[in-house]
C-alpha cells in the first residue's frame, strides 16, 4: 500500500486497489490508517426475490496521513466518486477500525430501510440479514469453483461409514445435518450438509426410506458489549419415515416393519424431537416442521424464551448458510482451491459488478497512483531501496553516539504527545458540549415553527369553519323569507362578467335568471404552485374560467394536465388562506359527506407579486360564489333547474 503512495498527486491517476465478495468485513482488510482511499459497496437485505440493493459510497480519509497530502487527494474526491457512479449514501471515514457492521447498520439505518416491508427492522436484524445474504454469496461463489467437488457424500464418492455419517449427523457442528438410510440391511443411502431441501431431492419415488435431519437455530457469536456471553444455539432433531408413492404393498409393509430398528439406530447418536412419516415432498414442509418444533419447545419448556424466539424459518436459513459456507471452505481447502474472493484487475469491470444487483463482486476500492513507465518504475524502485539501505547504514552509526540524546527526545514527545491528547479530549469535550447546545436550539426553533404553523392552520381552519357557517345562516334566513337575494343577480355585482350581466328589466322581475356567461378566461399565467400535501414547487401556467381551476406543464394548449371544479353538488373548494404572494385552497364537504376522494385535498398558489396575487384572489372569490349562486338558482327560463350549463359551466 505505501508504494502507491509516492509521487505528485496531480500526476496521479485513480487505479484498482482491491475488490471483492466479502463484503465490510473483506473490506477493512485491504485499509491502512496512513492512506486516502475511495470504495463502493453493495449493500443487501432481505432475501429471494426480496432481496433489496444499496449502494454506498466510502470515502477513507487516514488519519494518519500528512496534512497536505491529505488535501491534494481530497481535492481529487470528486473525480474518483464519478467513476464509481451515483450511491445512496456517502459515508466519509477516518480510522480503519471505525468501518464495522454495527457503524454500517447505524449510518444506514434510514436508506437500507426506505422501503415499506423493511421499516420495522432494526439494526441487528439488518445486521443478521446482511451477514447471512454474505454468507450465501460466499458459498454461491464457492459452489462455483470447478475444484469444489459435489456437496452431498454419494457425489463426493466418499467411502464413509454409516455410524460415521450418523455420528457427523449427532454433532452440532459436524460436516452432515441430514443422513438418510436404505431399509434392507440400513446402509447409507447418502448424506449431506445442504439441510431440508437438499435432503428432499434424494428421496426416491420407489423406496422406503429412514433418516435423520438436523436443525439448527441460532449462531455462536460473541457479543460485542463487555460481560456479555454468547447466544446458546437450539438444535433439534427430526426422524424422517419416507415411503415413497411408488413402492408395492408388498415391500411397503416390509420395509416398513423396520422403523423401529432404523429409530434405535439414530437415538443412539441424538435426541429426537418428534418423528414425520412423508409420503409425498409437501409432507416434509419447511415452514410446518419448524412450525412444529416451536410449539413442542413451548409446551416442554425446556429452553429459554430466547430460545424459542431462536425457533423460525429465518434463523434457521442463516445458520444453514453458514454451515454450508464453513463446510465449502474445509472442501476448498482439501481440493486445493483458490481463495474465496480474489482480485479483479479490470477498473471498470469490477465496478460494473459491484453496481449490478447480484454482481459477482459487491465492493471495490479505488486510490491514487502516479503514472510511470515500467522502466522508470524499476529504476525508481532499485533507487528507493539503495537509498533506504544507506538511511539505514547512516543510523546504525549515529544511533551509538546519540543514544542518550534520542532516549531524552523520546521522553520529551512522550510528554508532549500526553500534553496534546489532554488538550484533543478537551477541545473533543467543548466541541461535543457546542453541538449539543447547537442542536439543541436548532430543536427548539424547529418545534417553536411547528409550534407556529400548527396555529396558522388552526386559525385558518377556525376562520374557514365561521365563514362557512355564517354563509350557511344566511342562506337558511334568506330561504325562510322567500327567494334567496343572492339568486338575482345585480348590474353592479363584480362576480358577473360584462356577458352574464342581465338587462334592468330582467332585474326588476322576482323570475330574472343571469344571462351566458363569458367563455374567456378569467384569470391566465404562469403561477407556481403545489398540488395535494408534496413539498416541491412546480412552475405551470394556470388558467381560471368558467367555474373550473386548470393548469398546464408549459402553454395553454389542448386538454389540461389537471381541472378542478371549484364547485359541485358534493364539494367545493374555498380560499384556506392569503398570506402576501401565496393562496390556499382547500377542497370542503358540503355535508360533512367524505365519499368524494377530492375532500382534503388543497393546492397553494404563489403569484409573481402581491398586486398579482390580489388579483387571482379576487378573481377565485368571484368564480365560486357565481358558482354557488348558480347551483342555488330555483329554476332556468326554459325550465330546467340546476342546468348551469347554459351559462358557460358544464357541470353539474
Amino acid at each position: 500500500m505505501a508504494g502507491r503512495r509516492g509521487g505528485s498527486v496531480s500526476s496521479a491517476e485513480a487505479s484498482l486497489l482491491a475488490a471483492g465478495t466479502g463484503g465490510v468485513e473483506e473490506l477493512c482488510e485491504h485499509l491502512a490508517d496512513d492512506t486516502v482511499a475511495w470504495a463502493l459497496l453493495r449493500w443487501e437485505v432481505g432475501s429471494g426475490t426480496f432481496v433489496r440493493s444499496k449502494l454506498v459510497a466510502i470515502h477513507f480519509n487516514g488519519e494518519e496521513v500528512p496534512a497536505v497530502r491529505r488535501g491534494r487527494l481530497n481535492a481529487r474526491s470528486g473525480e474518483v466518486l464519478a467513476m464509481l457512479g451515483k450511491a445512496h449514501a456517502t459515508l466519509e471515514v477516518k480510522r480503519k477500525e471505525d468501518l464495522h457492521l454495527d457503524f454500517m447498520c447505524e449510518r444506514l439505518m434510514k436508506v437500507l430501510t426506505a422501503d415499506v416491508m423493511e421499516k420495522s427492522m432494526s439494526a441487528e436484524a439488518l445486521r443478521k440479514d446482511y451477514e447471512a445474504l454474505i454468507a450465501e454469496r460466499k458459498l454461491r461463489k464457492a459452489t462455483s469453483q470447478k475444484s469444489v467437488g459435489p456437496r452431498t457424500a454419494k457425489e463426493n464418492q466418499k467411502q464413509i461409514s454409516v455410524d460415521r455419517a450418523l455420528a457427523a449427523v449427532g454433532d452440532a457442528t459436524g460436516p452432515y445435518n441430514w443422513v438418510l438410510l436404505e431399509p434392507e440391511k440400513f446402509e447409507l443411502h447418502n448424506a449431506g450438509y445442504g439441510g431440508l431441501l437438499e435432503m428432499k431431492v434424494w428421496l426416491a419415488e420407489d423406496l422406503v426410506l429412514f433418516g435423520v435431519i438436523r436443525f439448527t437455530f441460532g449462531r455462536e457469536t460473541a457479543s460485542s458489549v463487555e460481560g456479555m456471553t454468547a447466544s446458546p444455539k437450539v438444535v433439534k432433531y427430526i426422524f424422517v419415515h419416507w415411503v415413497g408413492p411408488n413402492v408395492s404393498a408388498v415391500r411397503r409393509g416390509k420395509w416398513n416393519a423396520k422403523q423401529q430398528q432404523a429409530d434405535a439406530q439414530v437415538r443412539a447418536i441424538c435426541s429426537i424431537t418428534f418423528r414425520r412419516e412423508a409420503h409425498s415432498l409437501d409432507d416434509l414442509d419447511l415452514a410446518d416442521l419448524i412450525s412444529e418444533l416451536w410449539r413442542l419447545a413451548v409446551v416442554d419448556g425446556a429452553i429459554t424464551d430466547a430460545g424459542k424466539s431462536q425457533i423460525s424459518v429465518e434463523e434457521y436459513m442463516a445458520s444453514l448458510a453458514l454451515e454450508q459456507q464453513k463446510q465449502l471452505e474445509a472442501e476448498l481447502e482439501e481440493f486445493g482451491s483458490d481463495s474465496a474472493s480474489r482480485m479483479c484487475t479490470d477498473l471498470h469491470t469490477c465496478v460494473d459488478s459491484v453496481r449490478e444487483a447480484g454482481g459477482e463482486m459487491n465492493w471495490v476500492l479505488l486510490g491514487m497512483q502516479k503514472r510511470e513507465a515500467p522502466a522508470q518504475a524499476a529504476g525508481a524502485k532499485e533507487a528507493a531501496a539503495n537509498a533506504k539501505k544507506a538511511e539505514e547504514e547512516r543510523l546504525a552509526k549515529e544511533a551509538a553516539a546519540n543514544a542518550k540524546k534520542a532516549e531524552e527526545e523520546r521522553l520529551a514527545t512522550e510528554a508532549a504527545a500526553e500534553a496534546k491528547k489532554v488538550e484533543d479530549e478537551r477541545c473533543a469535550r467543548e466541541a461535543a458540549a457546542n453541538t449539543k447546545k447547537v442542536e439543541e436550539e436548532r430543536l427548539a426553533k424547529e418545534a417553536a415553527a411547528e409550534a407556529k404553523k400548527v396555529e396558522e392552520e388552526g386559525r385558518a381552519k377556525e376562520a374557514a369553519a365561521n365563514t362557512k357557517k355564517a354563509e350557511e345562516e344566511r342562506l337558511a334566513k334568506e330561504v325562510v323569507q322567500g327567494e334567496p337575494a343572492s339568486s338575482r343577480p345585480r348590474a353592479d355585482s363584480p362576480f358577473l362578467t360584462e356577458e352574464a350581466r342581465p338587462s334592468e328589466s330582467v332585474i326588476s322581475t322576482r323570475s330574472s335568471r343571469p344571462g351566458q356567461a363569458s367563455t374567456e378566461p378569467r384569470m391566465s399565467g404562469p403561477l407556481k404552485l403545489k398540488s395535494g400535501w408534496g413539498w416541491w414547487w412546480a412552475k405551470r401556467h394556470v388558467k381560471l374560467t368558467g367555474g373550473k381551476l386548470q393548469w398546464w406543464r408549459k402553454a395553454a394548449e389542448g386538454l389540461p394536465d389537471v381541472e378542478y371544479r371549484l364547485s359541485d353538488g358534493l364539494t367545493r373548494w374555498v380560499l384556506a388562506r392569503h398570506e402576501g404572494t401565496d393562496l390556499e385552497m382547500r377542497c370542503e364537504s358540503r355535508d360533512n359527506h367524505h365519499g368524494s376522494k377530492a375532500v382534503g385535498e388543497r393546492v397553494i398558489l404563489r403569484a409573481p407579486s402581491e398586486a398579482e396575487a390580489q388579483k387571482w384572489k379576487d378573481a377565485l372569490m368571484e368564480q365560486m360564489e357565481y358558482v354557488e349562486m348558480l347551483l342555488a338558482w330555483p329554476m332556468h327560463l326554459d325550465g330546467r333547474q340546476g342546468d348551469i350549463r347554459n351559462y358557460g359551466i358544464e357541470y353539474p
